[in-house]
């Protein structure tokens, strides 16, 4: 769908006046930080007629290039928030808790920005922020966290950056699992799999100083 200069794939119909707000949100700056272990750039939230409360990610470049690009990507097969888009849906179908992926879109060509819409998780909270200040209320999230992964595993899902930044939790305690900018297909052996899991969970806990207890995934 081609709104403007800017192209939109959806799960449902958007109507122009939904598509035209977004649009405001792609185009307005934003120079807000995120937490420790949560992301570049703090996402938005608008309210669609169609989808209600929705979250507006931004593709932002880290590292060095961010330097003299902060955002733009050259377009090689499916744009950088179809790729995350499909891979929710993938997830979803799964059994993996995840938010619901709304829409996508981008602009320019050959260089491109990308913007992915979900819905909204209600009261949301980082599960980082809860292992600071409550072990163990996060230790009791620890099967349910290892259930989800080992969903993604025996689907071949690799995620490549799952770690406690990346794991929302709802006004229930319901987790979502967030960020599959990165994902893939895993071709190779499923214990290898989960020996990665295991391995990038294990490097945030002790990069970032969060309670040992934490390394206790149950991974197939």
């Amino acid at each position: 769908m081609i709104h403007g200069s800017y192209a939109f794939g959806c799960r449902g119909r958007l109507s122009a006046t939904s598509l035209d707000l977004l649009i405001d949100m792609f185009q307005s700056p934003s120079t807000e930080e995120t937490a420790m272990l949560e992301g570049r750039v703090r996402p938005r939230f608008a309210a669609l007629p169609e989808a209600g409360p929705v979250v507006i990610k931004a593709y932002k470049r880290g590292g060095l290039i961010s330097r003299i690009n902060k955002d733009r990507y050259l377009k090689i097969g499916r744009f950088r928030s179809q790729r995350e888009f499909d891979f929710l849906i993938a997830a979803g179908k799964a059994g993996v808790r995840v938010p619901v992926p709304v829409a996508y879109a981008s602009t320019g060509s050959p260089f491109y920005k990308a913007w992915l819409i979900t819905k909204k998780i209600n009261k949301h909270r980082s599960f980082s922020g809860l292992c600071r200040r409550d072990p163990e209320k996060a230790m009791a999230l620890m099967p349910e966290i290892s259930r989800n992964i080992n969903s993604l595993i025996r689907n071949r899902i690799h995620h490549v950056d799952l770690h406690p930044g990346n794991i929302l939790l709802d006004g229930n305690n319901t987790i979502f699992i967030i960020d599959f900018d990165k994902a893939c297909r895993y071709s190779k052996n499923k214990t290898r799999l989960a020996k990665a899991y295991q391995n990038r969970w294990t490097r945030a806990v002790h990069k970032y100083k969060l309670p040992e207890r934490l390394l206790a995934l149950e991974l197939d």
